[in-house]
């Protein structure tokens, strides 16, 4: 009797195991199978990737902005993090509202319009003095630098305060990682 329950579990394992594995191989199979997206990099230069919706209402922000990434775009770099880069950005700032800004980067253009339109990916809030310092910042290494300068430190006090807040950082840390990256100045000396 023991002999044919041992029997028994070793073949309900066995299927069990089989299932599985099938399963598994299904789900790759479909996978490798499905179309790959290829972003549509359009021809030109910077001035044809940035597209300016509303251009009568845009503020000095969303101005400072456009000449900033039509100033970066220079850079062939630049321009291959704009290629890859799908995210929606907004930044207001907390003494003008009304002066808000939002960036969408897809398929390898920026489209810059005024006000917080719909659910960016990341919204930016703080004021436009703080927002300056945060474009010192850089990136990769060079963030980490000025983190622990005097500045950095101001900086990270006003995070933690709440004068500084960033919504969507923590489910888009990949896109934010590529937009400090696009908007990041080059060190001098480099």
């Amino acid at each position: 009797m023991e002999a044919t329950e041992t029997k028994e579990k070793k073949k309900r394992k066995f299927l069990r195991w089989f299932f599985l594995i099938a399963c598994g191989a299904g789900v790759a199979y479909a996978l490798s199978k499905r179309q790959k997206h290829v972003p549509c990099v359009p021809a030109g230069g910077p001035e044809e990737r940035i597209i300016v919706r509303d251009s009568e209402r845009l503020s000095g922000l969303g101005e400072i902005m456009k000449a900033l990434l039509s100033q970066l775009l220079q850079d062939p770099a630049k321009m291959d993090i704009l290629n890859t880069l799908s995210l929606v950005v907004s930044i207001e700032p907390k003494e003008a509202p009304d002066t808000a800004v939002t960036m969408t980067f897809s398929d390898g253009y920026a489209v810059i319009e005024p006000g917080v339109v719909g659910q960016p990916d990341i919204h930016i809030i703080c004021e436009t003095e703080v927002l300056m310092k945060m474009s010192q910042m850089g990136s990769g290494v060079e963030a980490l630098k000025f983190l622990y300068s005097r500045e950095g430190k101001e900086l990270l006090k006003k995070f933690r305060t709440g004068e500084v807040k960033i919504k969507g950082l923590v489910s888009h840390p990949v896109g934010m990682l590529k937009f400090s990256r696009l908007l990041s100045v080059p060190s001098v000396g480099k």
